[in-house]
């Protein structure tokens, strides 16, 4: 279900944990993570007791098995460092070109949206052919009723956004986002907490090519744990999240609102990612 290895180094401590996505999703893995370093670090309860609710978690899934595949492609992983300043100048261009009708495009959405296409072009792939982006929604404050964040368990569901690839590259930023915000409306409206009752896992050894998965969420608490060590310098997915087409979102490490994203992609695919002029305009700082 779940393992932890401690690592001591020359000039710092490396905590590596696993734990399986049917037992606990992020925002419960950080709540873990978060709690274990308060004890950790002397105290003698934690601040946010975990609310268990683990018999809603179907019996079937309690014991999965999850192997991934021995001949999977290598892949090279990139990591890109998006300011604060980086990210509302997307979300502005994302909304401004989104022609939604109400609400605004999100942060998060502009820039999935902005990695969706970008891949996308770096692929070379036909203009007939379909690309998916499978972004991960947390559902706690979805469901009917909501969940409080306390909630220990999996509650978060995967959303696919299908569209063709000369459809996605002809249109602009916003048209992406816009499809994307409206597939997180639209596949949550509505939710009661039976959902809970049919968590589903998805298979990376099914993972289409053409496809980009975003999972991880840069509002989780990453860098909120102190071990007693001082402040974490650096958050990094283990090797089960290292596959073509797999985006890991992370809280920036800098100020406030900034985003750190692990992407993963064929060698030749991330090359001619490095090249975009789309993605390189987009991290380039303003004057």
């Amino acid at each position: 279900m779940h393992s932890f290895l401690v690592t001591e180094l020359e000039d710092g401590v490396l905590i590596g944990c696993s734990l399986n996505h049917t037992g606990a999703d992020g925002e419960s893995f950080w709540h873990f993570f978060n709690s274990w370093s308060e004890l950790n670090a002397g105290h003698e309860t934690i601040l946010r007791p975990p609310l268990m609710e683990q018999a809603q978690i179907p019996k079937e899934l309690r014991q999965v098995h999850f192997p991934l595949s021995e001949h999977r492609p290598p892949t090279r992983q990139v990591h890109f460092c998006f300011s604060a300043e980086a990210i509302s100048r997307i979300k502005a261009k994302a909304n401004k070109h989104s022609k939604l009708q109400r609400g605004e495009i999100s942060s998060l959405q502009a820039l999935v949206g902005l990695m969706w296409r970008t891949i996308t072009w770096a692929r070379k792939l036909r203009a007939n052919q379909i690309t998916a982006c499978k972004l991960a929604a947390g559902l706690r404050k979805r469901l009917d009723p909501t969940l409080p964040r306390e909630y220990f368990g999996s509650c978060m569901l995967f959303l696919s956004t299908e569209a063709k690839v000369g459809e996605l590259l002809g249109q602009n930023l916003g048209w992406a986002a816009r499809v994307l915000h409206e597939t997180v409306l639209r596949e949550t409206a509505n939710m009661g907490r039976q959902w809970l009752m049919n968590i589903q896992l998805y298979d990376a050894n099914v993972f289409e090519s053409n496809d980009v998965m975003v999972a991880s969420s840069p509002w989780l608490e990453m860098y909120g744990s102190n071990f007693g060590w001082g402040k974490g310098l650096a958050v990094l997915s283990g090797s089960v999240n290292k596959f073509r087409g797999r985006i890991s979102v992370f809280l920036g490490k800098g100020e406030g609102g900034s985003m750190d994203l692990e992407v993963c992609l064929l060698p030749h695919v991330m090359a001619a990612l490095e090249l975009d002029e789309e993605l390189l305009d987009a991290l380039l700082p303003s004057y």
